[in-house]
């Protein structure tokens, strides 16, 4: 019997279903459930500073209680590309979605969609293995593909300006109106509300009562930084609201204000600090180790209160899961001063990202080396008991776990699990790709 998410039945009696199935199932070992939370461009560099003051209690108590390593990331460090890769354990050649738009035969440029994925996710592996997912916000997910469970599209997010009127927004599409309520839509009252709840405030305002310089491409980040915040407060009241209304055995959902906030905050960084940090960029392409030190020790004050934000986030999150849940945290780089671009093709290293895994089974207070975006599928996998494709690039992050539970599961490899269905044409333009793009501008990803 495999378990079912049965739209339209008391809640009660999904959970009763599911309970049924995990113990009748013969030779099937018990599995907690998953709550994985990605923190787009987490930094440990900037992290530990923040240790040593005093901030981030949840976070740091990932440490304690858990294993945790530097996520080894890849080139180019673009996000859609890099959380594939993580969905996946797979490289971009494999699964196919190889930057942030593409050009069709007809000159025009469309994001990269599910559609051009070709390599199956961790949640269409595990929805045909009969366990349950949600996922929300993850990159490259419209249209939202049916899954034994519930997903959110990427382009949820852009509800907070507008009213989403295509289909393929949430699986199934009749979700999208259920959590519309969770939006926070774009007010300015509502905007400072929000940062006064979550002690953050306004770049732009705090650069224009300061009469700072705002470099060419800067200013509309800073502007925009309103509708990111907006943007991932409405994500963790969906995510909320989904962990306590819809019980999943895997729960997936992503933030992304770190890394829009990271774009434009290094103009805040002390004059005589990015004076040195420019001259060393000019003359050797990057700064030298001791300047690295100090510029991330500023950068840690200067965007305390977004990673404060999200360490509470995380801190809600683990509230309203299961007791008996493995949580996991990842991010998919992290961020350096580098004046070479956000893609770090030419730049003499890459920033890597974060990786944090604490439950049971886990080992606690346990330092992890050689852990990879390839790594994260495999190892959620394995956590399920199921077996790692050989046609991935990851493996599994055995370290991370205590003897008695390895004593429960073996690595076990299959060649493949195969390519997946398609969700339906995407190459052609949907009424949304406008904003998308707009987005992506406001960024700097594209001109």
């Amino acid at each position: 019997m495999k378990k079912m998410i049965v739209w339209g039945l008391p809640i009660l009696l999904v959970v009763l279903i599911g309970l049924v199935a995990l113990f009748i199932l013969p030779g099937k070992n018990p599995v907690n459930p998953v709550v994985l939370i990605g923190l787009d461009g987490a930094d440990w560099n900037i992290i530990h500073p923040l240790f040593e003051r005093g901030k981030l209690p949840n976070l740091a108590r990932f440490v304690q209680e858990g294993s945790w390593g530097v996520l080894q990331t890849a080139r180019p460090t673009k996000s859609p590309v890099i959380w594939t890769s993580i969905a996946t354990g797979k490289s971009m050649i494999k699964h196919g979605i190889l930057d942030y738009q593409f050009v069709t035969d007809n000159n025009i440029t469309i994001p990269y969609s599910a559609g051009e994925r070709m390599a199956k996710t961790f949640w269409n592996i595990l929805s045909e293995e009969g366990f349950t997912v949600g996922v929300i916000n993850w990159f490259v997910t419209f249209p939202a593909e049916a899954v034994n469970g519930f997903l959110v599209s990427d382009r949820f997010r852009i509800g907070v300006y507008k009213y989403l009127p295509e289909d393929g927004i949430t699986y199934p599409n009749e979700l999208k109106d259920k959590i519309f309520p969770q939006v926070v839509m774009f007010e300015h009252k509502k905007f400072k509300k929000i940062l006064l709840d979550e002690g953050m405030y306004d770049y732009w305002e705090d650069s224009q009562a300061k009469q700072m310089p705002i470099p060419p491409g800067r200013e509309r980040q800073i502007k925009n930084f309103r509708i990111y915040t907006l943007q991932d407060k409405s994500i963790e009241n969906t995510t909320l609201f989904l962990l306590e209304n819809i019980p999943v055995d895997l729960f997936a959902t992503y933030f992304r204000l770190i890394d829009t906030t990271s774009h434009f905050t290094s103009i805040f960084v002390d004059e005589e600090l990015r004076n040195v940090w420019i001259k060393e960029n000019e003359e050797m392409g990057a700064p030298t180790p001791e300047t690295e030190k100090k510029l991330y020790q500023n950068m840690a004050s200067i965007v305390e209160p977004v990673y404060s934000y999200l360490d509470r986030v995380v801190g809600r999150i683990i509230s309203k899961s299961p007791e008996n849940a493995t949580f996991v945290i990842v991010s998919d780089h992290g961020f350096n001063f580098s004046s070479k671009g956000y893609t770090h093709y030419d730049t003499p290293s890459i920033p890597h990202g974060v990786f944090a895994i604490k439950g049971p089974g886990i080992k606690p207070g346990n330092k992890l080396d050689q852990v990879s975006i390839y790594d994260v599928t495999p190892t959620l996998l394995y956590i399920f008991d199921l077996p790692s494709g050989e046609d991935m690039d990851g493996r599994v992050i055995i370290d991370a776990f205590q003897d008695d539970f390895k004593r429960t599961r073996k690595i076990r490899l299959i060649p493949s699990y195969g390519a997946p269905s398609k969700p339906g044409e995407t190459k052609k333009p949907r009424e949304l790709d406008k904003e998308v793009l707009e987005d992506l501008r406001s960024l700097g990803y594209i001109k």
